[in-house]
């Protein structure tokens, strides 16, 4: 055999190992992927016993989202749209991906679907099993699947709704020619965003706060002194107890403070036990006005905590407010997992 044949032979068996390596080492991105089944132990809006979604000879759009996560919240009325709109001609999973161990508890979630007129099935991802296969990295995340199983359209984070439909419409004309669809509508821009501050975790595992020593973790602190408090922190006053993923109030007037630019914050909160608790709001020192006040708050600027999820604290929809915002424990105990930010107007 020529030598010039033995080199060509070694370049190819040596281009092709090159690929092997690289298709072993550096996987396909998930929008290559083709995927045949969703499967979970926990659904909800499911046939009694059903474990699984079948994905290929329809088109499915599956939602990565989660309970506590504002933006997350806000893709689900567009989601719940579609499900009108495209009703037997698109098939919606939602995955719900839990980030505090509240959220791994059914009973908390079947109440948040009911509250949130969620009718298309939902699979609880308390694993992350779903999250590793689509390889996601940020909620919330939408993907589109083709009648073959195959990822045609992919997006995460908030917005872009408009190509999302298109996107949708495109797969299923591609399945049903003959399919009517609605005119797709322009979403009118009306709103602003702005800079606003990044959330806020009470944990120590992801929290931080100002007060001199920091944490005193796993047991009751009286927490004191003059505060100054920078842009976009928390401190605390009062008793407190500080634990891995929540703070829990050790008496009444226990009082978080927070410096914050948003237009409109949010807390992740739970009561102990099971019950009511109450808490009461100051910003910059004042009564809320009617124009910034949240949806869970009442005409005493107090917020009734009564089941584990997100409250509403302060709103403004024509532009985001900045200063110090106190929570204060009225009545009750409960655990504050998070403060949640969002900073668009309407």
């Amino acid at each position: 055999m020529k030598r010039s044949t033995i080199l060509a032979i070694t370049i190819v068996l040596g281009l092709t190992l090159i690929v092997l390596l690289v298709k072993l080492f550096f996987p396909s991105s998930s929008t290559n992927i083709t995927k045949t089944v969703l499967t979970g132990k926990e659904w909800l809006n499911t046939e009694f016993g059903k474990d699984r979604v079948e994905l290929k000879g329809k088109n499915s759009l599956v939602f990565f989202w989660n309970a506590s996560d504002v933006n997350s919240r806000k893709m689900i009325k567009i989601v719940n749209e579609w499900n009108t709109r495209y009703a037997g001609l698109l098939q919606i999973t939602g995955i719900h991906c839990p980030e505090f161990d509240f959220e791994k508890e059914k009973k908390n979630i079947v109440k948040l679907v009911e509250d949130l007129n969620i009718k298309w099935p939902l699979v609880l991802d308390n694993e992350n099993t779903l999250r590793k296969m689509f390889m996601n990295d940020e909620l919330p995340a939408l993907y589109l699947l083709n009648y073959k199983g195959k990822t045609v359209y992919f997006h995460k984070g908030p917005g872009d709704y408009e190509t999302a439909e298109a996107a949708l419409q495109a797969a299923i004309s591609q399945l049903n020619p003959k399919a009517l669809l609605p005119e797709l509508e322009k979403p009118e821009i009306t709103g602003v965003c702005f800079m606003v501050t990044p959330d806020l975790y009470c944990g120590y595992r992801k929290g931080a706060i100002v007060n001199k020593g920091g944490f005193f973790t796993e047991k009751s602190h009286d927490y004191k002194g003059n505060i100054n408090l920078p842009a976009d922190t928390m401190a605390l006053r009062g008793r407190f107890k500080v634990f891995k993923e929540y703070i829990e109030t050790d008496g009444s007037g226990a009082e978080v403070l927070l410096n914050f630019t948003a237009t409109e914050v949010n807390i992740v909160a739970e009561t102990i036990p099971p019950g009511e608790a109450c808490l009461e709001l100051l910003f910059n020192g004042q009564p809320l006005t009617k124009e910034i006040k949240g949806e869970n708050v009442d005409e005493n600027d107090q917020v009734k905590l009564k089941f584990p999820g997100m409250y509403q604290l302060l709103k403004n929809r024509k532009k985001a407010e900045k200063g110090i915002l106190s929570v204060k424990a009225v009545k009750g105990k409960f655990r504050l997992y998070a403060f949640r930010f969002y900073g668009c107007s309407e």
